[in-house]
């Protein structure tokens, strides 16, 4: 390998791990108000936040990886510019080509690291999340509870509360709704109410107070309700979803790919498929955003602040429009699904391609080919 390619990829290293942290932190500060609930308000010990907070970063990495390298390409390569050491290798007879193999050497490492979150990341960091809220219930029942706000808090159990205390263990005015298979849903109203976590083997349960238990038998077309001072219910046991061996979150690529050829486009075949060309097109990102970081690094000529940032929030916008529409159109449309998951890719390597195709040994900007563009016509 030579020197300059050596001294690329250095220059490269530390942009990239700081937009790493970067991004991370963006991120995790979305949930730090939530996080911080957790363990100073309902005194959940900090061993399990952080395992909750590592299970989540596999679906954190999935987009910014892709971020980070374009950053940091940008920043290197536009900081080569800024000091005229472009102009010098351009004098070397180095072009745009000559140090393309560090930035494929970036992006290939990027990729292959991308495809494995994909590959097995994602579905580990789901099964580890579950685990965990699972655990945070059995020991503060209350941690999901919330004011005016319909929350699971088991299987087929769905709590309402009015008011809820700042440790989350005691409420009122409460609403609990259970989903019975074959039947139709139990109501209960209860005036206070408070949970009774578990210990070891011990079923969580809530204790409601002053209450009415409703239920409404659409066969024999009896309505009945039963009143109460006390009663200890017993919440199923797990997490809600936990059970649930087919969410597409928690199957691996191979997985994904074989439920989508056998179910096909019944059940849950559309998602499948989605969440498979999700996660490659998301990998294959990587070495797009490599290519197309590359002239967008060497147009940069003058000192002052980088447009690095702004170029990559724009570029990742721009990707996640295309993957929120295919998203969308997962089950009424699987052709064009599909496509809008790799048009993204496709446009941005074809016009890296072409600029690369272009610059025949030589640093050619946005900013020439765009004036050249414009002479020709």
């Amino acid at each position: 390998m030579k020197i300059v390619h050596k001294y690329l990829l250095t220059e490269s290293l530390g942009p990239f791990l700081i937009g790493l942290f970067t991004f991370s932190l963006v991120v995790l500060l979305q949930r730090f108000s939530r996080i911080a609930d957790l363990v100073i308000a309902k005194s959940v010990p900090l061993p399990l936040v952080g395992k909750l907070l590592l299970s989540l970063f596999p679906t954190f990495l999935e987009i910014i990886l892709p971020a980070a390298l374009l950053l940091a390409i940008l920043l290197a390569l536009g900081r080569l510019g800024a000091d005229s050491e472009t102009t010098a290798l351009r004098t070397a007879g180095i072009g745009m080509r000559g140090v393309l193999l560090p930035v494929l050497l970036l992006s290939g490492g990027t990729f292959l690291a991308s495809l494995f979150i994909g590959w097995n990341g994602i579905p580990w960091g789901t099964r580890q999340m579950q685990q965990t809220l699972a655990r945070i219930v059995s020991l503060r029942a209350g941690a999901g509870a919330a004011e005016h706000v319909f929350q699971e808090v088991a299987p087929d159990v769905l709590l309402f509360p009015d008011r809820v205390s700042s440790d989350g263990t005691r409420m009122s005015g409460i609403l609990l709704s259970q989903r019975i298979a074959g039947k139709d849903p139990l109501l209960v109203f209860a005036k206070e109410g408070e949970f009774l976590p578990g210990n070891g083997s011990r079923i969580v349960s809530l204790s409601l107070a002053d209450g009415t238990i409703h239920h409404e038998d659409l066969t024999s077309g009896a309505y009945r309700m039963a009143a109460f001072r006390g009663m200890d219910f017993h919440l199923p046991a797990g997490l809600a979803g936990a059970a649930d061996t087919g969410d597409p979150k928690r199957l691996t690529l191979p997985e994904l790919s074989r439920g989508s050829s056998i179910l096909g486009n019944t059940g849950r075949g559309p998602s499948y498929r989605y969440h498979f060309h999700r996660r490659l097109s998301l990998a294959a990102s990587c070495i797009a955003f490599g290519l197309f970081a590359l002239p967008l690094g060497l147009a940069r000529r003058a000192r002052g602040k980088s447009p690095a940032f702004a170029i990559t929030v724009a570029l990742i916008l721009f990707f996640y429009v295309f993957l929120a529409v295919g998203g969308a159109l997962e089950s009424r449309a699987p052709a064009a699904m599909v496509l809008l998951l790799w048009l993204p890719n496709a446009l941005v390597l074809a016009a890296a391609c072409w600029i690369l195709w272009r610059s025949d040994k030589q640093v050619i900007s946005l900013p020439a080919l765009f004036r050249g563009a414009t002479e020709k016509r």
